[in-house]
């Protein structure tokens, strides 16, 4: 099988272009969207050619014809530095027309300038994209090779990509299986997906080609703004290649609708109180349809699910079961307005028991749809959200690629450990203080213990960076001790953990995650 590869090298290091994100507002566009290369290409083509009277334009349209009708590339770009805008950049500025008596000093604080969002690469080396379409049949590898003079003498003349400050060196080549440039070791592989959107890129469709070339024949009215091209491509969702631990085989999103009336009503605030309500009133209502025998083909399998305990048996199950996690509503910059208004069912399930599971989960997420629950004094409706759950714009963000995560629930550890109160050889008393470290230590290890639980791996496991505090990490959560139910002993301690590689969501860590607890939002 070969492959049609375009080849794109940054000569700065580093890449400025930006795209509109879920929120309409502007975020990087790393890796380059395929519909912008797509655009570039289109550009270079009529550059001063008209179209009717072009010899060389016709032959390169057609290729581009063809190569819209492709399916969306695989892309393979350098992994960027976490947050690598810096403040010594500005795109824009409002300077102080009058300042007060010329004093710049007293006026400086009234300057707002914008960050630039820019894209440098983590290992250092220059910027390097490669968009990688799968020839999988012989007819495609003909046309390809046909078409491929064309396009190759396109991609030889773009200069730059994404903003004047981004000069780019392109070039086309097939290759095969036994051939081609190695991939680079600080890149990462981001793959057309329908379950997973890490970001949605805009690709090429069937006529986008000749929509975009009308759109730019089309005198503009004065005053009148051009559309966007981007209106002539289409969305498609990509995902970068991450380690993922247990991920749930059902997800269920229900939004939380207040059944009193009162259009103005708010939903009940992301305390620690209000969201123990929301959990526990839930669960209950969800039990006592696990415990309805006539409605599963499967009873036994249904209540260990749901439950978490094997039927007439009062121990915990030691199979992956059923979650009930609170959503609060947080953006895709970590602010949060400290409401809930989202509740997930994530199903988990052992190898083998997938299916069934899965069906179970269905069943049980179609039962609860429209069912009124009571909390906080106020009656609420549950409505089951149609569609993929990752087009929820609450949902998306937990389930993200990231490198450092951050819990919005405690983790709770409930295994046991004793913290000494000597020194190892017997001779000294431990203070406070180094007996405090030696607790943190201890849930350090635990916590370390509970990310293999969760079948990350163990190198991934033993060597990220874990800090443990009691006070919260996101805006609108309350310090860790806040959380705890009535009667419950175990360690609650917010979390915040760093990995050596990009770790794929849903994160729920700790010995309480079933019921919401150990929830981590990516940075």
């Amino acid at each position: 099988m070969a492959d049609l590869v375009l080849q794109c090298r940054f000569v700065a290091h580093s890449y400025q272009g930006v795209r509109q994100g879920r929120d309409r507002d502007e975020e990087l566009d790393w890796p380059p969207a395929p519909g912008r290369i797509h655009q570039s290409l289109i550009s270079v083509a009529l550059r001063g050619l008209p179209v009717a009277d072009g010899v060389g334009a016709a032959d390169a349209l057609e290729a581009l014809r063809w190569l819209e009708g492709q399916p969306p590339p695989e892309i393979v770009a350098s992994a960027i530095c976490e947050n690598a805008d810096s403040s010594t950049h500005f795109r824009v500025a409002i300077p102080q027309n009058n300042p007060a008596r010329s004093d710049l000093t007293k006026t400086s604080v009234l300057l707002k300038p914008t960050p630039m969002l820019r894209a440098v690469g983590r290992s250092g080396e220059p910027l390097r994209v490669d968009y990688v379409w799968r020839l999988g049949e012989p007819a495609a590898l003909d046309a390809a090779e046909r078409r491929l003079s064309d396009l190759a003498d396109l991609v030889a003349q773009v200069r730059y990509l994404g903003r004047s400050e981004d000069q780019v060196e392109m070039r086309l080549e097939l290759r095969g299986d036994d051939c081609g440039d190695a991939v680079p070791e600080a890149s990462e592989t981001w793959k057309p997906s329908d379950r997973f959107t890490d970001a949605e890129l805009w690709v090429a469709r069937p006529n986008s080609t000749d929509e975009l070339i009308q759109n730019h024949a089309e005198p503009v009215p004065e005053r009148t703004r051009r559309p966007p091209a981007s209106r002539f491509l289409r969305e498609q969702g990509y995902s970068r290649e991450a380690t993922a631990g247990l991920l749930p085989v059902h997800v269920a999103i229900f939004q939380l609708f207040a059944d009193s009336g009162d259009p103005d009503e708010l939903p009940l605030s992301c305390d620690a109180e209000n969201a123990g309500i929301w959990r526990a009133t839930i669960r209950q209502g969800a039990v006592d349809l696990a415990r309805d025998r006539e409605r599963w083909d499967d009873p036994d399998l249904a209540v260990e699910l749901v439950t978490g305990h094997p039927p007439g048996d009062p121990g915990r199950s030691e199979q992956p079961h059923l979650a009930f996690v609170p959503l609060p509503s947080i953006g895709a910059h970590g602010k949060a307005d400290g409401r809930v208004r989202r509740f997930a069912l994530l199903g988990y399930a052992r190898t083998g028991a997938d299916a069934a599971a899965a069906e179970v989960y269905r069943v049980l997420s179609a039962a609860l749809d429209g069912e009124i629950v009571e909390a906080g004094g106020s009656h609420y409706r549950l409505q089951l959200l149609d569609g993929r759950p990752q087009n929820d714009k609450v949902w998306f963000q937990f389930v993200r690629s990231a490198r450092v995560w951050h819990s919005v629930t405690p983790v709770a550890l409930a295994r046991g450990f004793k913290v000494p109160t000597l020194t190892p050889d017997g001779l000294r008393r431990l203070t406070s203080n180094e007996r405090h470290l030696r607790r943190l230590a201890e849930w350090t290890a635990l916590l370390r213990a509970s990310l293999r639980h969760i079948c990350l791996p163990d190198e991934l496991a033993a060597n990220c960076a874990i800090t443990l505090t009691a006070s919260p990490l996101l805006p609108h959560t309350q310090r860790a001790e806040s959380y705890r139910p009535p009667g419950e002993s175990a360690v609650f301690t917010h979390a915040r953990i760093e990995f050596a590689q990009s770790v794929r969501g849903p994160l729920l860590v700790g010995d309480r995650r079933y019921f919401g607890y150990g929830l981590f939002f990516p940075d």
